[in-house]
């Protein structure tokens, strides 16, 4: 039997009981035959950055809102209408926050899915947008959004996340799969842009619920100016019923700075990365070696802030 102090996560000394196998209270002291102290290690919690330098790789899904409630994208009003002298709401969207979350991904290829369509008379709420079930770059997802407005596109309704949650928590345990393989890990962002409120709220509960098994977050870009009070619930630190809180929601209106929006984007993911995999004891790998000339500096914003996925070290 083994007695802990309050170690706190750090280096501590417990002490193994010796007791007697036939005693019903195994940790009366009327029943010890003596203690040896142990030194026994707990390291203390990684970080963020010890993860991601320690081999961790990241990658990042697309998946699109195409629901009815977008408005008929051949009129000017609807969030998805498109000319050569204006971007709609989605395509900027798209290229601002994917601009942001792409500098983390580790091969810049992205699986990018749409949802809300009805293909032959059936509602499909997760297809693969464009030919290539990955893209590359920011480039690539734009244009495989735009591929989707052909002839024939029936947008429907309701929106339903939970097919594009469910896809993306089975590529996550496939890429950690391939990963672990190799001696490494991997976690996956699933990006959703998305112009109202889900009407199946317990089933994206559920949803969400199973795919905080896997190393996967959930950022929900709301576009337009709808009601989006549906997708500030199931950002609630208690939206998946145990305590892990794997999804963050924004208002993409809401931001006219950029560093303000990457910092609202990458708020809750440093943390939900470290606790996925320091709760099943997945610890980092080795430091990965880099050349400091080849080392980035983000530009101050007019507050002389600099905004950082990696957090503050």
């Amino acid at each position: 039997v083994l007695e802990d102090g309050n170690c706190n996560g750090k280096i501590c000394v417990v002490e193994a009981a010796i007791i007697d196998p036939k005693s019903t209270h195994m940790l009366s002291e009327s029943k010890r035959f003596g203690s040896i102290p142990l030194e026994i290690g707990f390291s203390e919690r990684p970080s963020f950055v010890d993860y991601l330098t320690g081999g961790c790789k990241v990658g990042l899904t697309v998946a699109i809102d195409f629901t009815a409630s977008n408005g008929n994208p051949m009129e000017s009003d609807s969030l998805h209408y498109y000319d050569n002298e204006k971007h709609n709401d989605y395509y900027r969207a798209l290229n601002s926050v994917g601009k942001i979350m792409a500098v983390y991904d580790s091969d810049q290829r992205f699986p990018v899915w749409g949802f809300g369509v009805k293909h032959g008379g059936a509602l499909n709420n997760c297809f693969q947008c464009g030919a290539e079930a990955e893209v590359k770059g920011v480039d690539g997802i734009l244009k495989a959004y735009k591929s989707v407005f052909q002839p024939g596109l029936c947008m429907s309704n309701p929106a339903d996340f939970t097919e594009v949650i469910g896809s993306a928590a089975s590529y996550a345990s496939f890429q950690l799969g391939a990963e672990q393989e190799k001696g490494n890990l991997s976690y996956t962002i699933l990006l959703i842009l998305t112009a109202g409120n889900v009407e199946n709220l317990k089933e994206t509960q559920l949803a969400l619920e199973q795919a905080s098994q896997v190393p996967l977050s959930v950022v929900i870009i709301g576009i337009g100016d709808e009601d989006f009070s549906g997708m500030e619930f199931l950002d609630g630190d208690d939206s998946t019923n145990r305590g892990i809180d794997i999804t963050q929601f924004v208002r993409y209106n809401d931001y006219d700075r950029e560093s303000d929006l990457t910092d609202a984007l990458l708020d809750e993911i440093p943390d939900q990365l470290v606790d996925h995999f320091y709760q099943r004891k997945l610890m980092p790998g080795e430091t990965v070696k880099y050349d400091a000339a080849k080392v980035r500096v983000q530009s101050a914003d007019g507050l002389g802030r600099i905004s950082s996925f990696l957090g503050s070290f």
